[in-house]
């Protein structure tokens, strides 16, 4: 496998724990994200959605966790404003004060456009009452998603800026091989674009990758590029 390049935009991977004075404040903003737009929520831009429904049956928690996946989507997509709705809570015990939580939920960017799944998972320290930083996987999950037909620009575009990153940290323009590129709708607003394939850095060896890109239509941007090396194909 190459050596370990970093990636363009990586994903958060450490166990990282927001200060509990964050995440009260964010929880303040979005109790479990059901209430209505508040005062403070037009102040942070950050908007909260309808009434959920889902709960763990542990008030606390849901706060928490919910203060810090909307904190983690609108850091990540540079959202003014984002409406989120937590539509699950998969908790399992992780140590002696942690549980593990996971689940799904949907998120909306400016209120326009429609809704797009997201996958989250973190750990909910019960002592603190606080929330680590979470994982999350934007797009591909909920029913209003489907697939659609590739935008050869956009693909292009996502070529590129993947592998400008990997030139940044490597001897030379890497040349790209992707053999998989399925592109997902969420609403009217955001295509999910995925691919993977190869990655040949000529003499330092060829890897797996795996590419995600979230691009905005109505800003005509891309929100997030993640991409993964894996192991050096046989």
């Amino acid at each position: 496998m190459h050596p370990s390049l970093p990636r363009l935009e990586p994903r958060a991977r450490r166990r990282r724990r927001l200060g509990a004075g964050l995440a009260l404040a964010l929880a303040a903003v979005l109790p479990a994200v059901a209430m209505a737009q508040s005062p403070a929520s037009q102040r942070t831009g950050v908007q909260a959605a309808e009434p959920a429904q889902a709960s763990s049956g542990d008030e606390a928690l849901d706060n928490a966790v919910a203060a810090v996946v909307v904190a983690a989507l609108s850091a990540q997509l540079g959202a003014p404003a984002i409406e989120v709705r937590l539509d699950s809570f998969d908790v399992a015990n992780a140590g002696p004060r942690d549980r593990s939580v996971s689940g799904q939920g949907r998120l909306r960017m400016g209120g326009e456009g429609g809704w797009i799944g997201f996958r989250y998972r973190t750990l909910y320290d019960s002592l603190l009452r606080s929330a680590g930083y979470p994982e999350l996987t934007i797009g591909g999950v909920g029913a209003g998603e489907h697939e659609v037909p590739n935008d050869a620009r956009l693909v292009s575009e996502l070529e590129d800026r993947v592998a400008s990153g990997l030139a940044s940290q490597s001897r030379g323009t890497p040349r790209l091989q992707l053999d998989r590129i399925s592109t997902v709708e969420g609403g009217q607003r955001l295509l999910r674009i995925s691919a993977d394939g190869v990655a040949d850095f000529g003499l330092d060896g060829t890897s797996g990758i795996e590419i995600v890109g979230l691009y905005d239509r109505i800003a005509g941007r891309w929100q997030r590029v993640d991409y993964t090396l894996g192991s050096r194909p046989r």
